[in-house]
């Protein structure tokens, strides 16, 4: 697990962390009085951390000592309540598809290795930074969906 929503979220459940996580992995559920971070699908982007108005999401080293209990918190959060009853989830962990952007995918080519792994997640901070362009990030992430398999459509 990247990162970890701490005490700070808690009655507030600001979702402008969810609004730029590329990989959906911040999740609601009815009921319960905070975001979580799902601690297998963060991808360690950062993303969220900066939008969070109420300053919760912290790298797992970060978290000050008086929120590690949140560490847990968020962790085991799957074991009761799965992914696929999270607020606007419907399919286990897959997050909600995107209209605007339509994918058609096969099965996978083949997968990504660490090192494209390291890559992507430099992209995701750099587009975070504002340090490249949205068009300029997504010419170098097609070439990693192709090497999995996955072709892209345009609406």
């Amino acid at each position: 697990m990247a990162f970890v929503i701490c005490e700070p979220c808690v009655d507030v459940k600001d979702t402008a962390c969810v609004e730029v996580c590329p990989v959906d992995c911040i999740y609601e559920y009815e009921g319960l009085n905070q975001l979580y971070i799902h601690p297998t699908e963060c991808i360690d982007c950062a993303a969220c951390e900066p939008e969070c108005p109420v300053e919760a999401i912290f790298p797992l080293e970060d978290v000050p000592g008086k929120w590690q209990s949140y560490i847990a918190i968020n962790a085991d959060i799957l074991d009761t309540h799965p992914a696929s009853t999270a607020v606007g989830r419907s399919d286990g962990d897959a997050p909600a598809p995107d209209a605007a952007q339509p994918m058609a995918a096969s099965a996978p080519a083949s997968t990504l290795d660490s090192a494209d792994i390291a890559a992507l997640r430099q992209l995701l901070r750099d587009l975070g930074d504002k340090k490249t362009t949205s068009d300029d990030a997504l010419e170098e992430i097609l070439p990693l969906l192709e090497k999995l398999g996955v072709t892209v459509t345009s609406a």
